[in-house]
């Protein structure tokens, strides 16, 4: 059984009541933006004070465990489901679907829309971040790229950890704050409109100049504003990853 506590707050809480959250056995949170404020909908496997029993009638293992065929993404990638025998097509890179939910295995239009961009952004060498990392697809595919430094963060703890796992790279809990100014030259954000708009201070600061951020998580109609050029968009079933390029210096 899964419970659910809801709680608003001020933005500046956001970080405490999250620690003391995953210190009362917290699996997952959602952020959502509310008026004036965050709303958090945090997850236990065990009943605390004030939470209420989720409805578990959509199966994630069952999503997780459908059968899944080789997709063409791209000019270079070939997903594949985990284990599979048939050899790569040449010149495709092989990158294997990861267990989770949609967003996070690799099968969501705004994950190939993002594959789509990192393969014509990220180069060898460079410094790729992942802001709400997932499962961490995208950053293995910026590894297989050869990205010479690739880091990764995510608000969800549990998410975190799963991440670290699957990609062995550096992947902490937390959000872009952390992140030093103008060190980035790709960043991938798989989010979505709201959070993105809320970040891009903090996004636009991380980058180098000259650098490209990836947003993503949202349809196409609600392509958010950042503040800085969109030099190019990913579309996919009414999905869209969009580049933005900050101005150099």
């Amino acid at each position: 059984m899964i419970y659910r506590q809801t709680l608003d707050c001020n933005p500046k809480e956001v970080e405490e009541i999250l620690a003391r959250c995953y210190m009362e056995g917290a699996f997952s949170v959602e952020e959502q933006d509310i008026p004036g404020g965050m709303r958090l909908l945090v997850f236990y496997y065990d009943p605390v004070e004030g939470a209420e029993v989720v409805d578990e009638s959509i199966d994630w293992q069952a999503i997780s465990d459908k059968p899944w065929v080789p997709v063409e993404i791209g000019e270079r990638w070939w997903l594949v489901p985990p284990g599979h025998e048939e050899e790569t097509p040449e010149g495709r890179i092989r990158l294997e679907y990861l267990r989770g939910q949609a967003w996070g295995t690799g099968s969501h239009a705004t994950s190939q829309c993002c594959l789509r961009a990192v393969e014509k952004y990220v180069h060898a060498g460079q410094v790729f971040v992942d802001i709400g990392i997932g499962s961490g697809i995208l950053s293995i595919a910026a590894r297989q790229l050869g990205a010479g430094t690739i880091a990764g963060c995510d608000i969800d703890h549990p998410s975190a950890a799963i991440a670290a796992k699957n990609t062995g790279e550096d992947v902490y809990t937390g959000s872009a704050r952390s992140i030093r100014d103008e060190s980035v030259d790709v960043a991938a954000a798989n989010i979505n409109a709201v959070m993105l708009t809320n970040l891009k201070d903090d996004l636009q600061r991380i980058l180098k100049p000259g650098g490209f951020l990836i947003g993503s998580g949202f349809k196409i109609e609600e392509t958010p504003k950042l503040g800085m050029e969109i030099v190019e968009t990913f579309d996919q079933d009414g999905w869209r990853a969009a580049v933005y390029s900050k101005s150099g210096r």
